[in-house]
């Protein structure tokens, strides 16, 4: 059976998350990985990073844009860190255009070293 919240707790957990995000005093960071857990591409986030409504986590800033993948290879997970390096949220799925990922890339999840990676959308919806 599954734990259902109200969307005003959900809410608030939420933004305990964009609270996190921002903890570090500069700018939070999302990190795009392969399979065995390499960088291939770091996005800043905006600061604040996020804001909260009607159970979504909705990032701020957008495009977020990292200018030069720093690696090459298909990008499977992603995590997000405050400024300081912490780890906020991992273990977000990354794939091709499907609704099965947290995080759709288009045309494709694979990235070239020194390729421009942008994401034009990025919401988290909370449970």
């Amino acid at each position: 059976m599954s734990v259902n919240y109200p969307v005003s707790i959900i809410d608030l957990r939420l933004q305990d998350v964009a609270t996190a995000i921002d903890a570090g005093g500069a700018n939070g960071v999302m990190r795009l990985l392969d399979g065995s857990g390499n960088i291939l591409s770091t996005l800043a986030l905006a600061r604040p990073a996020a804001t909260v409504s009607a159970g979504f986590l909705n990032f701020n800033g957008l495009p977020l844009v990292d200018p030069a993948a720093a690696h090459g290879g298909a990008a499977a997970f992603s995590r997000i860190e405050d400024s300081t390096g912490f780890v906020v949220i991992s273990g977000l799925t990354v794939g091709g255009i499907s609704t099965s990922f947290d995080i759709a890339m288009a045309p494709s999840n694979v990235i070239a070293a020194g390729q421009t990676v942008a994401i034009s959308f990025a919401s988290i919806q909370g449970r």
